[in-house]
């Protein structure tokens, strides 16, 4: 992750399939298919990087190939935030 990125955004997966209009069972296997990052458990609550799972949702809804890691999805956003600042 870059210096100047965002920080991770903890959240669990029943929000942040509400935040992306989307199932709570098409986000639940994710963390397993995807790696997503997990940032944390409280009792049986796990944390997930919103971040993360937004760029997994991003590349689905391109048809895109989903990076294998966090690392690489988070270049891959990066090097798109790039492009939307300069297109402006």
């Amino acid at each position: 992750m870059h210096a100047d990125e965002e920080q991770p955004d903890p959240i669990a997966l029943q929000k942040a399939a509400e935040e992306l209009g989307r199932e709570w069972s098409t986000l639940r296997d994710w963390p397993a298919r995807y790696k997503a990052r997990k940032l944390g458990q409280v009792g049986r609550v796990v944390f997930y990087d919103f971040w993360d799972l937004s760029t997994i949702d991003a590349m689905k809804n391109l048809g895109l190939r989903i990076l294998p890691t966090p690392e690489e999805r988070d270049e891959w956003r990066w090097a798109r935030k790039g492009l939307r600042f300069a297109a402006a």
